[in-house]
């Protein structure tokens, strides 16, 4: 064999053996960043999911101590016929309210939670509930008005209606409560599933 034929054949092997090499190394690099990629995606996602179940958690169970002291201020009221008794669970009611809309107001990451879990209680939901909740409000509002401005004889009967819209409304909270209690528990679930604990 020829010299220069051996010294040809050894530069196509180099060449050869660059070119692969920096096709291996390219294909590598290529799939390493796209499993990084795909890694930093998935640990976003999982991040932003559990940074809205906290949320959603915290104030779905600050939401569930509002709702049964209002079943009990609602369910005490039928015992409690003062003004003076009235007045302060009138108070206490704002106060509940006021601690309630501070919480939506700062925490409105919980309302993403429909993204990432499948709760009962949809936004449409929600909407209904609290539009019943403010319909039987107002009715016991009403009577309470009428009660007010009624004759001694004719009262009687508005307790009668009184209570029983006063139970209506804590019966329609009740539900409220294990819808929310339920969805709590999606969202726990979930996230115990997410990380594997079981």
């Amino acid at each position: 064999m020829d010299n220069s034929f051996i010294i040809q054949l050894s530069a196509y092997s180099g060449l050869t053996g660059a070119l692969l090499t920096q096709a291996l190394t390219g294909t590598f690099q290529y799939y390493g960043d796209k499993r990084k990629a795909q890694y930093e995606l998935k640990s976003t996602y999982r991040n932003k999911q559990v940074e809205i179940a906290e949320s959603f958690y915290y104030v779905t169970g600050e939401k569930l101590a509002i709702v049964k002291k209002n079943i009990g201020y609602w369910q005490n009221q039928n015992n409690l016929i003062s003004e003076a008794s009235l007045a302060f669970l009138n108070k206490e009611m704002l106060k509940l309210n006021a601690h309630l809309e501070k919480l939506d107001a700062e925490n409105w990451k919980c309302n993403l939670v429909g993204l990432y879990y499948n709760i009962t209680l949809t936004n449409d939901l929600l909407i209904m509930f609290n539009d019943r909740s403010k319909a039987l409000y107002l009715k016991v509002l009403d009577i309470s008005d009428q009660l007010k401005h009624s004759l001694p004889e004719s009262k009687s009967d508005l307790y009668n209606l009184y209570y029983v819209a006063i139970d209506e409304m804590c019966n329609h909270y009740e539900q409220l409560y294990t819808k929310m209690a339920h969805d709590m528990e999606i969202v726990r679930m979930g996230l115990a599933a997410e990380f594997a604990l079981k």
